[in-house]
């Protein structure tokens, strides 16, 4: 009985408080989030967070990635990789260069100030692509580039990470070398590999759409656990996945295995339990227990100021008016999975003290429940164009 009324609490907000927050303008994924917050541990304590829960939250997580890489149009991320390219550089480096001296100024030392400087280079893909999609970007060409753009800085992001965690563990440079050869190896045989099965797979089972399902979810696991063993976040894994994937499909068996199928399985339960369980790891308390206002403040307000600057400048230069330049800065905004990675790296390393520890989960809340709400009132009162 105890397990069927957990699901019809989850499920009942899941369902409800989107709908009643959407009139205050509150995005889908932020409604979720602040009903986690509220029926979690830290709110009224009504769902605690156990296995099954935990279970269903990580692959909501695979398949929010793995349905962002079937989303992306292929041929035009690959003419607007160039592009993607350059904003993913350009703003690493401004905003790994500004996290790295705010680090120092925290009082780090070089390996924590340096892991400050890849949290804030690094993106979380899964926010952005579920903000793109709910503002309705996801298939225009800026939506794509700055997809694509998110995709690298977080590959780039978690290369740096796990090449900093090697070299600090006394694996060496040489080590470091090899992993970066294994993950550009990883990620260039599920890109060739992928198609060509995929192709003779869905034509011997043609008319058989479960079977199709059930092959696209075992090559997802597949990849995943291989990435695992190279050392690659699960999260890349499914996205590198579905752009495969994609690449072996008709447009006919894209729409009626991703609209009719994927995105029901996906979105209808395991992608809010992802979003819920966010918000239910949330301790909204921390915001009135921290030590130190002025590390919150440094961090969050770098942050914000780096990415909107970063992405605006890039955005700009490549020749996008003022209105996309902003919100190419805005939306890289929001955190999520990559600055919690990174500080519980560096927690784990004995570089990232308690309290900083903490600002960081902070800062995951302000960024993905505050600036969701303040892009969608922008995007809504000022629509960009085509």
């Amino acid at each position: 009985m105890e397990l069927y009324i957990t699901f019809f609490i989850i499920i009942t907000s899941i369902f409800l408080v989107p709908i009643i927050l959407k009139r205050f303008n509150i995005p889908g994924i932020t409604a979720i989030m602040l009903a986690g917050i509220l029926i979690g541990p830290y709110g009224l304590g009504i769902v605690d967070i156990d296995e099954a829960l935990k279970t269903f939250s990580t692959f909501g997580a695979i398949f929010l990635m793995f349905l962002a890489g079937m989303e992306v149009d292929n041929e035009t991320l690959i003419r607007g990789f160039k592009r993607s390219l350059f904003i993913s550089l350009f703003s690493a480096v401004i905003c790994g260069i500004g996290g790295y001296y705010i680090g120092s100024l925290l009082g780090l030392d070089y390996l924590g100030a340096l892991l400050y400087g890849i949290m804030f280079a690094s993106n979380s893909v899964g926010i952005v692509y579920a903000l793109l999609d709910e503002l309705d970007m996801m298939r225009s060409k800026f939506g794509t580039i700055l997809l694509g753009a998110v995709v690298l800085s977080e590959v780039l992001g978690m290369i740096l990470l796990a090449t900093v965690s090697k070299i600090s563990l006394n694996q060496g440079l040489e080590g470091s070398v090899l992993f970066i050869i294994q993950i550009l190896l990883y990620i260039l045989g599920l890109l060739l590999l992928i198609p060509l099965i995929t192709k003779k797979i869905f034509k011997r089972f043609e008319k058989l759409h479960c079977r199709k399902i059930h092959f696209v979810l075992l090559i997802i696991l597949i990849s995943i656990l291989i990435g695992e063993y190279v050392g690659i976040h699960p999260m890349i894994c499914a996205f590198i996945t579905g752009v495969a994937v994609s690449e072996a499909l008709t447009k006919e068996e894209h729409d009626i295995l991703l609209n009719n199928n994927l995105n029901a399985i996906g979105y209808s339960f395991f992608i809010p339990i992802f979003f819920l369980t966010v918000g239910m790891n949330t301790n909204i308390r921390m915001l009135m227990n921290l030590d130190n206002l002025g590390i919150l403040v440094s961090t969050v307000g770098g942050l914000m100021i780096l990415k909107t600057l970063s992405g605006y400048l890039s955005f700009k230069i490549i020749g996008c008016d003022r209105l996309k330049s902003l919100y190419g800065g805005l939306l890289t905004i929001p955190q999520i999975s990559a600055p919690l990675v990174v500080a519980s790296v560096g927690r784990d390393l004995g570089v990232f003290p308690h309290s900083l520890f903490v600002t960081v989960v902070v800062m995951i809340l302000i960024t993905s429940i505050i600036a969701p709400i303040v892009i969608r009132y922008l995007v809504d009162r000022y629509p960009p164009t085509e």
